[in-house]
């Protein structure tokens, strides 16, 4: 154990693993509060396509990834606020647009399989300095925002007409919450990839609140639970020469599964 901590690619791993365990965590509060994983699972998918361009370009992908995850993002927020058409309905044509235009990228991109197994499924071993720095930055802007706001977008997740009658600027708060998860979102996909960074930014909160019901103890246990799920996931993957993504979101899988088990159990007391 104390080798593998020695070498480079696994402290980044680690460090970068954390970061992305307890960003997510706290989000997660809002996702399923709002009950917005299905467009967390829109914005995800949606990002491949900018992924994809990045390679194409020959520039860094995770910046185009950002921007095609938020435009998606506010483009279904803003869809759904409006209801000219439904929700689901949206999320799905914007998704499969994106996703196709990524195929078509990286298929005119020579020797792109690589990239393209990584962005799909994840591999947190590459994770490197510089995302470890946008990680962190990004990561303090977001808690610090949530610490200012907290009162005002937990009562806007609750009930967004109460607060706007209350003379809360509940768009500004929605489109922010929005564009913040859709970020967080790009920045997990060298953990879990595009396909399972839903499942991250879903499951903490979801299985926490299984156990929990006030939302201290919620954002506190997901992101103890994160943290433990990730470490793991990483020795894991590395030990068993798994795919780190994929090895995470079973192992929080089955501590779902316990967590509502355990729910019914005293249920049925």
């Amino acid at each position: 154990m104390l080798d593998i901590l020695q070498i480079p690619f696994i402290q980044n791993a680690i460090v970068g693993g954390l970061l992305i365990a307890v960003l997510l965590s706290v989000l997660s509060l809002f996702i399923n509060i709002k009950n917005w994983s299905f467009i967390n699972v829109g914005i995800s998918h949606a990002t491949f396509g900018g992924l994809a361009l990045g390679v194409y370009l020959g520039i860094s992908p995770i910046y185009l990834g950002i921007l095609f995850a938020v435009s998606t993002g506010l483009l279904i927020g803003y869809i759904s606020k409006k209801g000219d058409i439904h929700e689901d309905i949206s999320i799905g044509i914007l998704f499969s647009i994106s996703m196709a235009l990524g195929v078509i990228f990286l298929t005119l991109t020579p020797n792109y399989t690589s990239d393209l197994f990584s962005f799909l499924f994840g591999n947190i071993l590459t994770i490197t300095r510089e995302d470890i720095y946008l990680l962190a930055g990004f990561s303090l802007f977001t808690y610090s925002f949530l610490a200012i706001f907290f009162r005002k977008i937990l009562f806007c997740c609750y009930n967004e007409e109460v607060a706007y009658t209350a003379g809360i600027n509940t768009d500004f708060y929605y489109y922010s919450l929005i564009t913040i998860i859709a970020i967080a979102t790009v920045l997990a996909v060298k953990l879990v990839g595009v396909i399972l960074a839903s499942a991250m930014i879903i499951l903490p909160a979801a299985t926490a609140s299984q156990i929990f019901w006030h939302y201290k103890k919620i954002i506190i246990s997901s992101i103890i639970l994160s943290i433990l799920v990730v470490l793991v996931g990483i020795f894991v993957s590395y030990q068993y020469d798994l795919p780190s993504g994929a090895t995470t979101v079973f192992i929080y899988g089955i501590l779902f599964f316990f967590a509502l088990f355990v729910k019914k159990l005293k249920k049925g007391r």
